[in-house]
């Protein structure tokens, strides 16, 4: 469980920077071939990560990252994913540009026009991204068990299947351990969406998105 909320709390905060940074380039600047980009962008969507594993993991074994966080970290702080830019980018598009405007007429630039004005009116988008960004690497399973070796450096979802392998090979099945396992693993995501939920509806309801 320690290890899932690490991992939790190293690639909410770079999705949230990356992403709007990102995504605020794309909304509001014009710059060569940008509509090309981002529909290059959204395809990677399309693509299936089983494709990339392999590539993937030959690369950090070579950079000798195996068996540490940084692969199941390192995206977020490259631009946190595709999805969480177009969310973040059609939040932005939504907000009127006479902010912008008024911001640069009292002298601010582009930095301070994103944290100043736009980032104050997009905390329901960035409570999304949060919410999303949390459901994804509390779940993932495949990540941590591919990059993985260390049983001290498991994620709760890795760690739940090696306690189901481990009761399997016992002539005591311990079934009530391993729902009991599997209740606990819920509760972080039931707590955040029970305090969360008017933040994360009115987030993807204000970007554009339909649930």
């Amino acid at each position: 469980m320690l290890n899932s909320f690490t991992i939790v709390f190293i690639t909410i905060p770079g999705t949230i920077f990356t992403a709007t940074m990102t995504a605020y380039a794309f909304a509001r600047f014009n710059f060569f071939a940008k509509n090309v980009w981002f529909i290059l962008l959204l395809s990677t969507m399309m693509l299936p990560a089983i494709v990339t594993i392999i590539p993937q993991y030959l690369l950090f074994f070579n950079l000798k990252l195996i068996d540490t966080y940084v692969p199941l970290t390192i995206g977020a702080w490259l631009g946190g994913g595709a999805f969480m830019i177009f969310l973040l980018r059609q939040f932005i598009m939504s907000i009127p540009r006479d902010l912008d405007e008024a911001a640069t007429i009292d002298g601010a630039g582009p930095f301070r026009i994103l944290w100043s004005v736009l980032v104050p009116l997009m905390k329901p988008a960035l409570t999304t991204v949060a919410i999303l960004q949390f459901l994804t690497d509390w779940n993932d399973f495949f990540g941590p068990f591919i990059y993985l070796n260390t049983m001290t450096r498991y994620t709760a979802a890795v760690g739940l299947r090696t306690f189901q392998n481990m009761a399997l090979e016992t002539t005591d099945p311990r079934d009530h351990l391993l729902m009991a396992g599997a209740a606990i693993m819920t509760i972080p995501v039931l707590i955040l969406f029970a305090v969360a939920q008017r933040y994360f509806v009115s987030g993807v309801v204000l970007s554009g998105l339909k649930v």
